[in-house]
C-alpha cells in the first residue's frame, strides 16, 4: 500500500507547477515564498484572473495541467471555462483545487512536477519506446525519428500511468533511436512521479496511432492547448473495410480520429492514404471544422547489405513463391491457397511459403493450409522470422504474392521489389501505385482465376519474370532519409500555432 504524501510537498508541487504555467501565461513574476501553500494561492488567483480575461481556452487547458499533473480532456476544459466564467476568482480557485486534488488522488501522483516546453518540437513515440514490436508503424517510427534527432531539436516524449507526456528512460530512448532488436524490460509505470512535459505553442508530431486510452487527452490538447497537431496518416481501414477487420477496431479507429479532426497536419503514406484522409477532412466543415491539411509522403524501402547478396540455394530445390503478412481477412491469403491448390493440380511444381502471424479469424487459412499439407502440398508457414531471414526468403523467391484487399502503404510489395524480386500484387490503391513502378503484375484481388493465371505465368515464363526483374531493379530509389526529410517539411515547417 503506497504511503499517503507529505501535506507539505504536495503543496510545494502545486506551488511549482502553477509557477511554471505562470511563466508562460502572465507577464509579472512572482517572489519564492517560503510557504508553499501561500506561494500557491498567490499564483493561483493571478493564474484564475487570467483565465477569466482572455479569450479561447488555451489558457484553461493549461492551468488545468498546472492543477492536476494531467492533460485534462474537452469536457473538463469547457466545463472549467463555464465555470470561471461564472464564479467569483475566489470561488473558482476554490473549485479548482477541489478538482485538482479529486485527480491527483485518482492518478496518486501527487508529487507530479511539469516543465513547459514553449516553441518546440516533441515527438509522441510512447508504443515504440516501450515495446521489442517491430512491425509497420514501428519501423517507420525507428527509421525516421533518428534522422529527426540528429538533424533537428526535438523532444521524444512518451506518457506517464496518471496521462500526461514524460521523458523517455535510457532503455526507451535505444528503443527508438537505436534499435538493435535485442529485447530489454519494459518500464514499471507508476514506480515514481517522473516530470510531466507540457508543450505550450509547439509541434506535437504523431508518428504512431495512439492508444485508445490516450486519445481523449490528446483530441483535446488538440483543440484547446495552442499546440498544433501533425500526425502520418497510415490507413483507413477500420472504418472503409470494417466488414474486413476485428468489431473492435473501427471503434477504438473513431477515437483516434477526434484527434485528426482538431490536428494542422497530416501526411499520408501513399496517395489512397492520403485520398481517406482527405475524404474524412471534406466532411467536417458539417461539424464547422476546418481539419487537418492533408499531404502524400510515400514510405521508402531501403534494403540492409546482407539482403543484397545473391541467394544460397541449389538447383534441385522447388521454385519458392513467397506471402508475407499476417493471416487476416484482408489479406487474402485463402486466395492463394486456392490458386496455388489449382496450379499444383495441373502439376506445376513450386514450394509455397507464408512468412507472418496468425490474427483475428484465421481459423479458415490455418484448416485449409492443415488440409492441404495432409495431402502432401509443400506449404510451409514461419512466424517470429527475424528480419534478416525474411530479407533472405525475399532474394530466395522467384515472385511474391500479396493480393490484399485494401491496405495503407503495402510493404510486402515494396521490399519484395526493391530487391529486385518479381511481385504480383492487387490492381487497387496503395499496391497499384507501387506496382506502376514497374517489377509487378496486377490483378483484381476478388478475381481467383486472374490470381491464378499471374501465378502461372511467372512460374512457366522464364523470359517474363526476366522482364520484370529488369523493371524492379531499375525502380528509383527512395531511402529513408528522402522520407525523413519531405516528413519534416510537411508535418513541422511553417506550422502556425495558436497564441
Amino acid at each position: 500500500m503506497q504511503r499517503p504524501a507529505d501535506a507539505t510537498a504536495v503543496r510545494a508541487a502545486l506551488a511549482q507547477r502553477l509557477r511554471a504555467a505562470a511563466t508562460v501565461l502572465l507577464s509579472e513574476e512572482f517572489e519564492p515564498s517560503a510557504n508553499p501553500a501561500a506561494d500557491a494561492a498567490t499564483i493561483l488567483h493571478a493564474l484564475v484572473g487570467h483565465v477569466r480575461s482572455s479569450d479561447g481556452t488555451a489558457a484553461t487547458w493549461l492551468l488545468l495541467v498546472a492543477i492536476s499533473g494531467t492533460f485534462p480532456d474537452d469536457a473538463t476544459v469547457r466545463a472549467t471555462r463555464r465555470r470561471l466564467e461564472l464564479d467569483t476568482t475566489a470561488d473558482g480557485m476554490l473549485w479548482l483545487l477541489d478538482l485538482g486534488l479529486a485527480e491527483l488522488r485518482a492518478t496518486g501522483a501527487p508529487l507530479t512536477e511539469i516543465d513547459v516546453v514553449v516553441d518546440a518540437v516533441l515527438v509522441d513515440v510512447d508504443f515504440s519506446s516501450r515495446n521489442d514490436l517491430n512491425t509497420g508503424i514501428q519501423r517507420v517510427v525507428r527509421s525516421t525519428v533518428p534522422i529527426w534527432e540528429r538533424e533537428h531539436d526535438i523532444t521524444l516524449v512518451s506518457w506517464t500511468a496518471s496521462g500526461a507526456f514524460r521523458a523517455l528512460g535510457p532503455d526507451e530512448e535505444d528503443r527508438v533511436l537505436r534499435w538493435s532488436g535485442t529485447r530489454r524490460p519494459a518500464p514499471a509505470r507508476g514506480a515514481s512521479a517522473p516530470r510531466v512535459i507540457v508543450p505550450w505553442q509547439s509541434v506535437l508530431v504523431l508518428p504512431e496511432v495512439p492508444g485508445p486510452d490516450r486519445c481523449t487527452a490528446l483530441a483535446s490538447l488538440a483543440e484547446h492547448s495552442g499546440t498544433a497537431v501533425s500526425a502520418i496518416g497510415y490507413d483507413f481501414i477500420p472504418v472503409v473495410s470494417a466488414d474486413l477487420m476485428p468489431p473492435v477496431e473501427p471503434r477504438r479507429f473513431v477515437r483516434y480520429l477526434t484527434i485528426i479532426k482538431h490536428s494542422r497536419r497530416v501526411s499520408g503514406i501513399s496517395a489512397s492514404a492520403s485520398a481517406e484522409f482527405r475524404g474524412f477532412v471534406h466532411m467536417l466543415p458539417a461539424q464547422g471544422l476546418a481539419g487537418p491539411e492533408v499531404s502524400e509522403c510515400t514510405l521508402p524501402v531501403e534494403i540492409p547489405a546482407s539482403a543484397v547478396a545473391p541467394p544460397v540455394g541449389t538447383a534441385r530445390e522447388l521454385p519458392l513463391v513467397l506471402v508475407v503478412g499476417s493471416h487476416e481477412p484482408r489479406k487474402n491469403h485463402l486466395a492463394v491457397l486456392h490458386a496455388s491448390e489449382v496450379l499444383w493440380r495441373e502439376g506445376l511444381k513450386f514450394r509455397l511459403e507464408f512468412i507472418g502471424g496468425s490474427s483475428w479469424a484465421s481459423a479458415g487459412f490455418d484448416s485449409v493450409l492443415r488440409s492441404l499439407r495432409r495431402r502432401g502440398r509443400p506449404v510451409s508457414v514461419g512466424r517470429g522470422v527475424t528480419d534478416n531471414s525474411l530479407w533472405k526468403a525475399y532474394r530466395a523467391a522467384r515472385f511474391t504474392v500479396f493480393p490484399s484487399l485494401h491496405e495503407g502503404f503495402g510493404l510486402p510489395v515494396a521490399e519484395s521489389l526493391a530487391v529486385g524480386t518479381p511481385a504480383i500484387t492487387s490492381n487497387i490503391g496503395s499496391m497499384a501505385q507501387i506496382a506502376h513502378e514497374g517489377g509487378a503484375i496486377m490483378i483484381d484481388p476478388r478475381d481467383d482465376e486472374a490470381l491464378a493465371s499471374a501465378m502461372r505465368l511467372l512460374l512457366t515464363d522464364d523470359e517474363r519474370l526476366a522482364a520484370l526483374t529488369a523493371e524492379a531493379h531499375a525502380r528509383p530509389p527512395r531511402t529513408w532519409s528522402d522520407y525523413a526529410r519531405e516528413l519534416w517539411t510537411q508535418l513541422v515547417e511553417k506550422v502556425e500555432v495558436s497564441a
